[in-house]
């Protein structure tokens, strides 16, 4: 980050929820997380300034357990993310035939309304990552084809106050765009989006801060003038020069 020219970082470790009687993420699993992190801010004081996330996956799974890791640990940003279905990463699923892909998306479309509207978060990650996991299986997903299961869920977004990440890491990829595109991000601004944030989605050195210019001209595009960073989970707007 420091080579990158960045002064401000934040570590959004993933929490994954689960339904039934799957095991829970312990809470040693954030405290060591909290520990690594005030020895990062003790080596780098000075140097780059880092902040404390978290991205909670499914959090409508487990809501008891999402507000106690809420509540015990001083978070600055919080993603509500999809990842999994039925405790099945998207990932390992079958994108077997056009018919099988449909019920993946209607199914992820499902939990993504569920996470909107009853969720504590500040940003929704991702809105449309299904489509990275079908070009792996060499088909193409556009969520233009469900706009009776989207638009409520950019809608309820807007409504709670809540921000659209701008999530990067698909330009890296096969899909070769942002997650969501432009169009989409255009349309949470018409509905009366506020905040967007914007994520490289790092999960390597080299990768981080990747796409984030290219994430600010398609915010500016899509009518925001400034993009969001949150502290203390209060968001705060730089403007997009």
């Amino acid at each position: 980050a420091i080579q990158k020219g960045l002064t401000e970082l934040t570590f959004t470790e993933h929490m994954e929820m689960f339904s039934g009687n799957f095991k829970r993420y312990p809470v040693s699993y954030m405290q060591q997380y909290f520990g690594n992190l005030a020895r990062c801010r003790e080596k780098f004081a000075g140097k780059l300034v880092l902040k404390a996330g978290v991205e909670l996956g499914q959090g409508q799974l487990d809501r008891e357990w999402e507000k106690t890791i809420i509540d015990l640990f001083p978070f600055d940003f919080i993603i509500g993310s999809v990842h999994k279905m039925d405790n099945v990463d998207m990932g390992k699923m079958a994108f077997a035939d056009e018919a099988q892909t449909k019920r993946i998306i209607q199914q992820n479309l499902e939990y993504l309304w569920e996470l909107v509207d009853t969720c504590d978060f500040d940003s929704l990650g991702h809105v449309d990552l299904v489509k990275r996991y079908a070009a792996n299986h060499g088909i193409k997903v556009d969520l233009a084809e469900y706009p009776d299961q989207l638009m409520p869920i950019l809608r309820r977004l807007a409504e709670r106050g809540k921000a659209l990440e701008i999530n990067t890491s698909g330009l890296r990829g096969p899909i070769g765009e942002t997650s969501p595109t432009l169009k989409y991000v255009k349309r949470f601004r018409e509905l009366g989006g506020e905040y967007v944030t914007l994520g490289s989605d790092a999960h390597a050195a080299e990768d981080l801060g990747e796409g984030i210019q290219q994430a600010m001209e398609l915010a500016c595009q899509a009518g925001f003038s400034y993009f969001t960073f949150y502290k203390k989970r209060q968001p705060r707007l730089l403007q997009i020069y």
